[in-house]
């Protein structure tokens, strides 16, 4: 190996390296990929070999591609199985790229690799980045997703339909077996892509969707399996050979993953058709730098006149700028998102304060604090996710049963879950989904229709299931969202579903979790309190519940085993107060105080009383991107047969649902905080 092939590092090139891998990063999360389109053409400009570029992309890349596939599988997004197989057929095409791009460099050196690099970036992005471009135009526009035929293409139907015997391989994401002859040479031709420029998403994605048949969000989640297993080994076949610089991956890993989460964060904020742009920008400009690279190229290897070097280095330099362009451009599109979305909910937050101050002495004067219960137990608008599963056939039909005894309007949304990277180039597979989605929610909103119940759809687009309800909940201000609770596969098939978790976390209203087989019937409610601000949130809660279902109410709370006399007392006291509240609003009430494990007791009493609900507070943590989930609440949660709803305190409610709890005080709590507050009995 020559000397050249490594860079020397300085301070300047560190942080140069550093700032790169950073706006990388945020380019990647921002837009849904994996960023080696932005990162190898930026290093190559830093001096680095293409050989060496490829080498240290793909080593710095394969690692969150793992971490990408874990979490998609936790929404059940990736078939493994596919993943590993064409990864190891893609892992030889990797082998192919490297010994091409070694002997490239032997017969013709740096230049050479440089040369066959630039080249296949200039054609690979020219292709998708006019894709992408083309559908952020016409979403711009507002074109209307035309109906597409639900029958597999001609393709998709000969190759599930070719049978080669000893070559036949069932998987689960289409249901149906498939040839390793036809599975060999799409992993091959991804991975040689992949050994080439270190993207090999662009060919394994759409080679999924078109030849196999998989749906879209399934294709792009399936390929980061690919991109970890080629990539692995990819990274050890370059490494034999000295290419990989594992400081350059180190270095640009760190950067990007500081930069990754304000990407991410960005697109909260962003139309998609402006994320489309951004990502078109980049991409074309990047072709651009790429291309005014490649005379340098050519008058280094004699294929054409020898150019002057005051003409190469004008060339590099316009290659240079059209980079930096690209890289300033995606970090200001980005920046300027999330600075403008947290100026908005500055805004909202300040407003919220303005009206809380206002509305504070009305309650301020109700009771002593001690006796006060957060006016919380609205029921007016209900949101129910639904992906036309078992478990959301269940929370859609509860969600519609409850609106009818509240009178409550229902919102039901369903995710067309889309990469951004690719859904232009599986434009025919997810108009499918869509209109599949389109009629689920359809069918719903016929039967809500039919029990006299107001009902509005949401077809939804983005990649984060969570996210997006809980999104999707403060925009319509709902009071409460509906979820099942979705199981697990092996071991942990009683544990409460990632995504109902992280939904429960998050959200800023209150969450109802229904296993499959739960009614809630308005037979019997149990309260869990422990006397916080959040069980008193849950208390309000539970009375309107009752209220509404004529219900009857038993309130626990558990303390533990040798607990001091004092914690007994308290845990009476909470309970006692709760009961009276209820008893003056006409709800027949009990209270239990029990010792022994929390969850345990109160699950138990729920199996005792044949209750079809019980109603707890959420304790957690605020953050900027997560709320952790009390663990008891979690494993009653876990243990439950019956509905479970969560309520979410004043103090964790979002701006806009925190203004209107405030202004509008819900059913029965009116006439007993008016009374209190005109000294009535």
């Amino acid at each position: 190996m020559d000397s050249m092939t490594f860079i020397d590092l300085t301070a300047s090139t560190v942080l140069i390296l550093f700032l790169v891998g950073f706006i990388g990063g945020m380019v990647s999360g921002f837009i849904g990929s994996g960023g080696a389109f932005v990162l190898t053409p930026a290093m190559m400009s830093l001096g680095v070999p293409a050989a060496v570029a490829v080498a240290s992309n793909m080593a710095h890349k394969f690692p969150k591609a793992l971490v990408g596939a874990y979490k998609r599988n936790k929404y059940g997004q990736v078939d493994v199985k596919l993943g590993v197989v064409m990864g190891l057929f893609a892992e030889a095409g990797v082998f192919a790229g490297k010994h091409l791009m070694v002997d490239i460099k032997e017969a013709y050196g740096a230049a050479g690799t440089n040369l066959y690099v630039s080249f296949i970036f200039v054609v690979v992005l020219g292709i998708v980045g006019a894709i992408v471009l083309r559908d952020g135009l016409r979403e711009q526009r507002g074109e209307s997703v035309q109906k597409e035929s639900k029958q597999l293409s001609p393709l998709v139907r000969w190759v599930r339909g070719l049978h080669i015997p000893g070559t036949m391989m069932h998987f689960r994401s289409i249901d149906a077996r498939v040839s390793l002859l036809v599975i060999a040479p799409l992993g091959f031709a991804t991975g040689l892509l992949a050994g080439s420029i270190a993207v090999g998403g662009f060919i394994g994605v759409p080679a999924m969707i078109y030849f196999l048949g998989l749906p879209a969000i399934m294709a792009s989640a399936t390929e980061l399996v690919i991109a970890f297993v080629m990539g692995m080994g990819g990274s050890l076949f370059y490494a034999l050979d000295g290419f990989v610089d594992i400081r350059l991956s180190m270095i640009i890993l760190a950067g990007s993953l500081f930069g990754i989460q304000i990407g991410a964060i960005g697109t909260t904020y962003v139309k998609d058709y402006v994320v489309k742009f951004v990502m078109a920008v980049i991409m074309l400009t990047v072709l651009v730098s790429r291309f005014f690279y490649i005379p340098g190229y050519l008058s280094e290897l004699g294929s054409i006149d020898t150019l002057a070097a005051s003409t190469v280095g004008l060339l590099d330099g316009i290659g240079e700028g059209a980079l930096a362009f690209a890289l300033v451009f995606g970090a200001a599109m980005i920046l300027h998102a999330l600075y403008r979305g947290m100026r908005e909910y500055r805004l909202v937050q300040a407003t919220a304060a303005g009206v809380a101050a206002e509305a504070t002495p009305v309650f301020a004067a109700a009771a002593p604090a001690k006796l006060q219960l957060s006016p919380l137990g609205r029921f007016e608008r209900f949101l129910v996710a639904s992906d036309g599963s078992e478990f959301s056939a269940a929370a859609v039909r509860e969600t519609i049963g409850m609106a009818r005894k509240c009178g409550a309007q229902v919102h039901v949304m369903s995710l067309v879950a889309t990469g951004v990277e690719h859904e232009a180039l599986g434009e025919s597979i997810l108009k499918q989904e869509m209109e599949t989605a389109r009629a689920h929610l359809d069918q719903i909103k016929a039967q809500a229709t039919a029990a006299a119940i107001a009902c509005e759809t949401h077809l939804i687009h983005g990649q984060t299931v969570d996210r997006e309800i809980v999104e999707l909940a403060d925009r319509l201000n709902v009071d409460l969202i509906v979820m099942g609770r979705r199981g697990r596969r092996g071991l942990a098939r009683l544990m409460l579903g990632h995504a109902t978790a992280q939904v429960i976390g998050l959200a800023h209203c209150n969450v109802m979790v229904g296993p499959r087989a739960a009614r809630v019937e308005g037979r019997h409610i149990v309260l869990a309190t422990d006397g916080s601000r959040s069980a008193d949130a849950a208390a309000v809660t539970a009375a309107s519940m009752a209220g509404f279902c004529k219900a009857k109410c038993t309130v626990v709370s558990v303390t533990t085993p040798g607990s001091s006399p004092k914690s007994r007392d308290e845990a009476g006291q909470a309970v006692q107060r709760v009961v009276e509240h209820m008893k003056s609003a006409g709800i027949d009430a009990e209270g239990l105080v029990l010792d022994g494990r929390p969850d345990a007791m109160i699950v138990a009493v729920a199996q005792e009383r044949n209750a079809d609900l019980i109603v707890t507070g959420s304790h957690g943590r605020t953050g900027l991107d997560r709320v952790l989930l009390g663990s008891t609440t979690e494993r009653i949660l876990n243990e439950t047969s019956c509905a479970v709803l969560v309520a979410r305190g004043l103090h964790t409610a979002s701006p806009t649902l925190a203004r209107t709890s405030l202004v509008r005080i819900p059913w029965s709590t009116r006439e007993t905080w008016g009374k209190r507050a005109t000294g009535g009995g």
